[in-house]
């Protein structure tokens, strides 16, 4: 109420002494009280629950970004593959490429080798490595490129491996050798020759065998055959003839062997020849006791024994090459196996046990064998 309005003093007391204060009160009219509190309101500013707004240089100074979260370092972990090259056989003269995919703590080197033997780069081979993959492209395929490759993944935590076969495949090589004409008549003779000392990847099929005589002097087509061995027929004696022979496997027909030693018909050929023949089964008979049953050499080297010469021929299992013995000068055919496994051994090591078994003298016999680390040879007649 107004009349309220006016000083009051407060006073405290005790033994000590005393202690007092003084305050005044202004008693306003209500009316003019409310409106004074309207002006007001409209005088202030809007609260807001935002944060003041600073400026640029301010906020770059005071506002600190969150850290991003810290993502755990992953584990190190050896070499993988997970895509492994597959096993391919191609046309001679087709590119072919052998991939894989590699996973790992880097860095990952990888390496492509052959019979053991890291692969260089040159006009036809190269290799692309990369963070997760390595590739072998060929451009050219050879007889020469055939085999097993292996692609060796390592890191500094370990190694992984993997094995590749390639086949390329292409006609046949020409029959090995002379083709020989025996049990010669007054009309007739039997030609005989040897196989191709590489058929291409695929089996030979058929034989062609051509002949040549000194009236026509032309090659022609006489027959063709699946066995090494034809009787020729209808021969005239008053000509030579001179024979060579081509193979064929589904992939085409060869170049044609060597050819025969000229030979000529008539009873005169036909009495040497059966004297001849007489004479070799009597030799055959004397030398029957000289069959050998080989059992394979792990004490020496192919090498110790024999001059290993110039390369017959070769396939996918092995290469053939010329020997020589180096004590009696004999001229022998060393086929080289490779054989990383202990089944490849072990097959290689069947076939042996069976040749000692197949003694005659119209079959290629057997007649020395090594093994050493990744090598069986086996040593044949020429």
């Amino acid at each position: 109420m107004p009349e309220d309005g006016g000083e009051y003093k407060c006073v405290a007391e005790n033994a000590a002494g005393k202690a007092e204060c003084v305050c005044k009160v202004l008693v306003e009219d209500a009316s003019s009280t409310k409106a004074a509190k309207l002006a007001e309101k409209k005088t202030k500013k809007p609260k807001t629950t935002l944060p003041p707004v600073l400026s640029t240089e301010s906020s770059e100074a005071t506002v600190k970004k969150k850290p991003a979260p810290k993502t755990p370092p992953k584990a190190a972990t050896p070499p993988q593959i997970t895509q492994f090259p597959e096993d391919r056989k191609v046309r001679a003269g087709e590119s072919v490429e052998l991939f894989a995919k590699v996973v790992g703590t880097a860095p990952i080197t990888c390496t492509w080798m052959k019979f053991r033997k890291q692969i260089q780069e040159n006009e036809y081979i190269k290799i692309e490595n990369a963070e997760n993959s390595s590739k072998l492209t060929i451009s050219s395929t050879k007889q020469e490129h055939c085999g097993c490759y292996t692609l060796v993944v390592e890191n500094k935590l370990g190694s992984r491996q993997a094995q590749v076969n390639l086949t390329v495949v292409d006609k046949p090589d020409p029959p090995a050798g002379t083709p020989c004409a025996s049990d010669i008549r007054s009309s007739s003779l039997t030609l005989s020759w040897y196989g191709s000392s590489y058929d291409g990847g695929s089996a030979v099929q058929s034989y062609t065998v051509e002949i040549w005589n000194s009236v026509d002097n032309k090659w022609t087509d006489l027959t063709t055959c699946r066995s090494t061995s034809f009787n020729v027929q209808d021969l005239q004696a008053d000509r030579e003839y001179k024979f060579r022979v081509r193979a064929a496997n589904v992939y085409g027909i060869s170049e044609p062997s060597q050819e025969s030693e000229v030979v000529k018909v008539g009873e005169k050929q036909e009495e040497l020849k059966e004297e001849e023949a007489e004479l070799s089964d009597d030799e055959g008979k004397e030398t029957e006791v000289n069959y050998r049953t080989v059992t394979i050499n792990t004490e020496q080297k192919v090498s110790d024994v024999y001059n290993i010469e110039e390369r017959l021929g070769s396939g996918k299992f092995g290469q053939v090459f010329r020997l020589v013995e180096k004590k009696t000068g004999k001229v022998w055919a060393g086929k080289f196996f490779k054989a990383y496994s202990a089944k490849e051994k072990e097959n290689i090591r069947d076939e042996i046990s069976i040749m000692n078994c197949l003694h005659h003298p119209k079959l290629v016999q057997c007649v020395d064998a090594f093994e050493e680390k990744a090598n069986i040879v086996m040593v044949l007649e020429m």
